[in-house]
């Protein structure tokens, strides 16, 4: 996978982090084991990048969860990008990799916002207390991701999500 950034973004919240957090959240019935994706510190406004080449399946949002969100279908899963600013593709449409999707959410007092990512590779199970999610750090390129401490990011990154209500469809 390419990166969905033009250049290294510091990563706040690792795959699994905040078990107990994030246990409290049902997806499709079954609570969660722990934090369903990366997060990543960002500057308001970054493009967000196709990580391959996909069709964009959903554009959506969710109240005090994920925010506006797309997901892009490709030929090995499906890509998730979630607290998403301003969105410029349409649903349907066919996107190389690198194209720019959408970016990330503006704050007017943070210098920094959350963007959350996550993948579903093939075949995934949507119950499996992940909601058929895997651990994106290891598909990415090292180079996009920035892990370093140099500059301190403060954020609550225990982004809460939506609470479950029955026939709610997730993402």
């Amino acid at each position: 996978m390419s990166s969905p950034f033009p250049h290294p973004q510091r990563l706040v919240q690792r795959w699994g982090e905040a078990a107990s957090f994030y246990g409290q959240y049902r997806y499709n019935g079954v609570p969660l084991k722990g934090h369903p994706g990366v997060d990543f510190a960002v500057a308001g406004g970054l493009a967000l990048l196709a990580v391959d080449d996909g069709r964009v399946t959903e554009i959506s949002y969710e109240a005090e969860g994920l925010g506006r969100y797309l997901k892009l279908e490709h030929r090995w899963g499906e890509s998730l990008y979630a607290l998403l600013g301003e969105i410029v593709v349409e649903a349907g449409q066919r996107v190389p990799c690198g194209q720019l999707l959408a970016h990330a959410a503006e704050s007017e007092s943070e210098a920094h916002v959350l963007f959350h990512f996550a993948i579903r590779i093939q075949p995934y199970n949507r119950f499996d207390g992940w909601g058929g999610f895997t651990d994106p750090l290891p598909f990415l390129d090292p180079a996009a991701v920035d892990t370093l401490d140099e500059e301190p990011v403060v954020l609550d990154v225990l982004h809460p999500m939506a609470v479950e209500e029955p026939g709610m469809r997730r993402p």
